[in-house]
């Protein structure tokens, strides 16, 4: 639980500005258990105008502030105590004595003014030129090269500058341009200099998406990774965080938590980036931002807020300081997705077994009672709390009714009075009973720009293909033209499909008006992240045709339709 300066910052934040959020973590949050302050994003560059980290030119400027091993410093007119070689040490100390704990970022790999001027790495005879690669650099920022972890020159410069940050006294220390694309021989070795440095620090990988199959090796050497990209304060992005967090949860686990990324909550962009309006409040609903808290409290992910704290709006604060949502995150176990879909439900034990934590969410557009089946979490009867509001709601049985604003999250404390055998909840899944349809059929036809695609490696798009690019002109549809049923009436179709991002298609069955069906975000644009969606339609005996578009809107990727009677 921390604050990271980026997302109000971006990369220009001075020492006063970190001592004035330090000051407010200290005063109001501590308490509560926040206690990073992390400085992100090139600490060591000076200011420039505009308010962007501009990459350096062929002559290296502008110019890093480096040790004579090839260290990265931190900008002394940003960071004035830093003069004089002291570094990040007088902060770390000041951050210390107040209780607070001090983290910094770092970019992969090693300085390229350090490689150019062959800079001796520390108690060796090597150079920085003995340990860089050119392979695969960094996209967006020129200042590093990567490492080459087969030349001990490599280990030897990361074993350095973690002496140095030992030194300092840091505790945190997050990596960027190391997850995606994954360098796992680059994560143990930051690991090891970790060992080496013999000072307990937290390792932070970044950005995302981090390859989910690389989920038992990053869980060993890292103690955060992030699994999304750069998360911003939009429904959307949020929206697409659901899957991904579910995914991970396999390898969540005492000092290893998949991260999706700073809470983009409070006031953001003073600085910069352009991600959104320049010095203003989150964009996100009251609501949008309870669920998001409510989700990262629930799955247990790290939580560093990235708005400016002394700025922070009272229904944020008291977003971040419900002792009781806070204990979730801190405090519980066995935290898993109970149902994915467009109404999610997550649960989760503590060390009472008399108490059970249930969220329940509402990703649609309106504002729904959700009815929860206690027997699914093995409850006949329980006393119910709502940990937002702080208060008791009595007590429920059989079935708990969750009012849910749209976009919006309840959790709630669930104290066992009565158990009863667990029930299997009926989940939305791809493993679907009735007569399966491939979107990729020559039966089928594909309008406009809609084509047939192969699904990824590991995929799981039943024939190994999927149709992509429906929407945004009448004619890019994706049309099933023998799906086939014994008699007139109402049926169900499943349709098995993947989004990076809530989506609209409409559904037009023999021709008829069309019908608008939204798709939840599944978080990802491969076979990896398949989820399905029902409609009810009216099918005529023998053969009917189902139509998906959308005339002025992109919809979603479609591996397949499952047809059953509705009864």
């Amino acid at each position: 639980m921390g604050w990271n300066s980026y997302d109000c910052y971006s990369y220009a934040v001075n020492e006063t500005e970190v001592q004035q959020n330090a000051d407010f973590m200290a005063k109001d949050l501590k308490k509560l258990g926040w206690e990073y302050v992390v400085i992100d994003y090139v600490w060591s560059c000076p200011r420039l105008a505009p308010d962007f980290a501009l990459n350096q030119d062929k002559a290296f400027k502008p110019r890093l502030n480096m040790d004579a091993y090839g260290r990265l410093l931190p900008d002394p007119d940003r960071f004035p105590s830093s003069a004089g070689g002291k570094g990040f040490g007088p902060l770390a100390e000041s951050l210390h004595k107040r209780g607070l704990k001090f983290g910094i970022h770092l970019m992969r790999g090693i300085p390229r003014q350090a490689v150019a001027e062959k800079t001796q790495v520390l108690g060796t005879q090597f150079t920085a030129a003995d340990a860089y690669t050119q392979i695969q650099p960094c996209g967006w920022l020129n200042h590093m090269w990567g490492l080459d972890m087969s030349k001990p020159a490599a280990q030897a410069y990361l074993d350095s500058i973690f002496k140095l940050y030992a030194g300092w006294g840091v505790d945190f220390v997050k990596v960027d341009d190391l997850s995606n694309p994954y360098s796992g021989t680059e994560v143990e070795g930051y690991r090891l200099a970790i060992q080496n440095c013999r000072r307990p620090i937290v390792l932070s990988l970044s950005p995302g998406p981090t390859p989910l199959d690389q989920g038992t090796h990053v869980s060993q050497y890292a103690n955060m990774w992030r699994l999304l990209g750069d998360l911003w304060d939009t429904w959307g992005q949020l929206d697409s965080a659901f899957r991904p967090i579910s995914d991970w949860t396999p390898f969540r686990g005492s000092g290893h938590w998949p991260d999706p990324d700073m809470l983009p909550l409070g006031r953001l962009r003073k600085y910069g980036p352009g991600t959104g309006p320049a010095n203003t409040d989150a964009r996100l609903t009251k609501d949008e931002a309870r669920t998001m808290m409510t989700l990262w409290c629930v799955a247990k992910c790290p939580l560093m807020f990235g708005g400016n704290l002394p700025e922070t709006d009272p229904y944020t604060l008291s977003l971040i300081t419900n002792p009781e949502v806070l204990k979730v995150n801190q405090k519980s176990v066995n935290n898993h997705a109970l149902a994915n879909g467009k109404e999610p439900l997550w649960v989760a034990d503590t060390i009472d077994p008399k108490l059970k934590i249930l969220a329940v969410f509402n990703r649609t557009d309106d504002p729904l009672t959700i009815p929860v089946r206690l027997s699914d979490l093995g409850i006949g009867e329980c006393n119910v709390r709502d940990l937002w509001l702080r208060k008791d709601l009595g007590a429920k049985v059989d079935v708990l009714p969750a009012l849910v604003p749209a976009h919006g999250a309840m959790l709630y404390q669930l104290y066992i009075v009565k158990e009863v055998q667990t029930t299997e909840a009926v989940l939305p899944t791809t493993n679907l009973t009735g007569d399966s349809y491939e979107a990729e059929s020559s039966d089928n036809t594909l309008g406009g720009a809609a084509r047939i695609e192969d699904d990824v490696p590991g995929g799981k798009c039943s024939g190994g293909k999927l149709v992509r690019f429906i929407g945004t002109k009448p004619e890019n549809f994706l049309r099933f033209n023998r799906v086939i049923v014994d008699k007139d009436g109402e049926y169900i179709v499943a349709i098995v499909y993947m989004s990076g991002s809530h989506r609209d298609m409409y559904v037009s069955v023999n021709g008829e008006a069309p019908t608008k069906v939204s798709f939840a975000s599944t978080g990802g644009w491969d076979g990896r992240y398949l989820d399905s969606q029902e409609v009810k339609v009216h099918l005529k005996q023998g053969a009917n045709t189902i139509q998906f578009g959308n005339p002025s809107d992109w919809g979603v990727d479609v591996d397949r339709v499952v047809v059953r009677p509705a009864s």
